[in-house]
């Protein structure tokens, strides 16, 4: 049953709580971009009128995304576990992988033929910034918001997740996301080595997705196109070129090396 109160408190919260996040996330990383002693990751210019593109992409998102959460949220469709700390933390870790096995396979689909192009919005942003995160097609938003809702609905099945963990989790993938389209390095080396990498990468990674359209599928870590074969082979020349303060151009091309 539709409890419209209910989804309204919901809603207000979520959509204060996801704008405030990217928001502050946006000037994190803008802030990176234009430090003195940054690693910028594309040397390419952007387009006019990028930005703005992905500013009102953007407020499209932050409203659907915390819609998508309130409905489930008010009509209890999801079954939630104990809020203790242990199962939390347990909680954000099952939230991360199935989210990322999720993601890759949605970002595979919209890369096919008949759904590219609800994704091409996305691949406008061939240099990104940090609003390039969740500048998306209204189609593609759904796509997420179906995984933000469906992932703890399907643990809820298995291994009912705690709210806390969860949302400590929403807050962890929003600003990973916004500020991972940073167009700085601001990675570790130790996020190009075993057995960190298999967990998280560089920003590097991602822009390479951005700069060649093909490979680099995963959301936050490599497991996945490590798994399915889908790795650019120079990624980690790629990160080194950068950190030593070269920026990448034509679309990601790297220097010869020695």
């Amino acid at each position: 049953m539709f409890d419209l109160g209910t989804f309204l408190d919901w809603f207000v919260v979520l959509v204060f709580a996801h704008a405030a996040v990217t928001l502050l996330t946006v000037g994190l990383g803008r802030a990176a971009e234009r430090a003195p002693a940054g690693k910028r990751i594309q040397g390419d210019a952007m387009p006019e009128g990028q930005v703005a593109r992905e500013i009102r992409a953007n407020v499209r998102f932050c409203l659907l995304i915390p819609a998508a959460l309130a409905l489930a949220l008010q009509g209890r469709w999801i079954v939630w576990g104990p809020d203790s700390p242990g199962w939390a933390v347990i909680s954000f870790f099952l939230c991360g992988v199935v989210f990322d096995v999720y993601f890759y396979a949605l970002h595979r689909l919209l890369h096919t033929r008949p759904l590219m192009r609800f994704h091409r919005h996305h691949h406008l942003s061939r240099v990104t910034t940090p609003w390039s995160a969740q500048s998306v097609s209204t189609v593609e938003a759904l796509g997420w918001a179906l995984g933000y809702v469906g992932v703890p609905w399907l643990l809820g099945h298995v291994a009912p997740v705690s709210l806390i963990g969860y949302f400590v989790y929403l807050f962890y993938n929003v600003f990973g996301n916004v500020i991972g389209h940073a167009n700085v390095e601001l990675g570790p080396p130790a996020l190009t080595r075993s057995p960190t990498v298999w967990f998280a990468h560089p920003y590097t990674f991602h822009a390479l997705h951005h700069a060649r359209f093909t490979k680099h599928f995963g959301f936050g870590s490599t497991f996945m196109d490590r798994l399915a074969g889908t790795e650019w082979p120079d990624w980690v020349p790629a990160y080194d070129q950068v950190m030593a303060g070269k920026p990448l151009r034509h679309h990601g091309k790297t220097e010869p090396q020695a």
